[in-house]
């Protein structure tokens, strides 16, 4: 494989973990033909994934969605290509790539050589750069937004939806919670409650007169 390819192969597995969610493990582990191994599922309506029996505790196969965007990733790869792994990663010398440890160092440094903080030690100013399980991270929280709490549970292939609920429902409930206070204060003043004649002439007129009510009780 050339440079160049080598370098495509890695543009695209990163676009692969992007729309995804997958585990690092899991991506390494992907095949398009292999019904021991995790597995592409192009046979249905919409592409999924398929886990052997041996992998799972129920000792039977099971299908699990996947995003509709990783779905059309995977369908625009032509048919003929579709053998062996899914991502194909080698080395500076044209050596296949396999561990989880030496693809997740290498995605760090790439995270790094590309400036993508994805978080600053208020103390230190230790910087940390975008790694594998970030891109996992980014997934989760984007489809967190659009469905349900057991449907993101499935998507993300967690055990339990209380690690779906702690990781990503809260943290997207803050999220929404920040915007919705800011847009609050950005409409109807600085200050809590403050709400000025411009603001007053915009809301109804129910409100306006709960509005003109002033020290009561005095």
């Amino acid at each position: 494989m050339s440079l160049k390819a080598a370098i495509r192969a890695w543009r695209r597995y990163l676009t692969g973990l992007w729309w995804s969610g997958l585990r690092l493990e899991e991506s390494l582990e992907l095949y398009w033909d292999r019904d021991d191994r995790l597995c592409v599922d192009l046979s249905d309506d919409h592409p999924m994934l398929r886990i052997p029996a041996e992998y799972e505790k129920g000792d039977q196969d099971r299908l699990l969605p996947i995003a509709p965007e990783f779905a059309e990733f995977l369908q625009a790869i032509p048919a003929e290509q579709r053998r062996g792994r899914v991502f194909r990663l080698v080395g500076i010398r044209g050596v296949p790539i396999r561990t989880k440890e030496r693809v997740s160092r290498m995605v760090c440094r790439m995270g790094k050589g590309a400036g993508v903080k994805v978080h600053t030690h208020p103390r230190t100013g230790a910087v940390k750069y975008a790694s594998a399980h970030d891109f996992r991270r980014s997934f989760g929280e984007r489809w967190a937004a659009r469905i349900m709490p057991p449907d993101l549970m499935a998507l993300m292939r967690h055990e339990n939806i209380q690690t779906t609920m702690r990781y990503y429902v809260g943290r997207n409930a803050q999220k929404t919670a920040d915007a919705v206070w800011d847009a609050y204060r950005r409409n109807l003043g600085t200050v809590l409650g403050t709400v000025t004649p411009s603001d007053e002439k915009r809301l109804p007129v129910s409100n306006r007169k709960a509005l003109q009510v002033k020290d009561l009780g005095k």
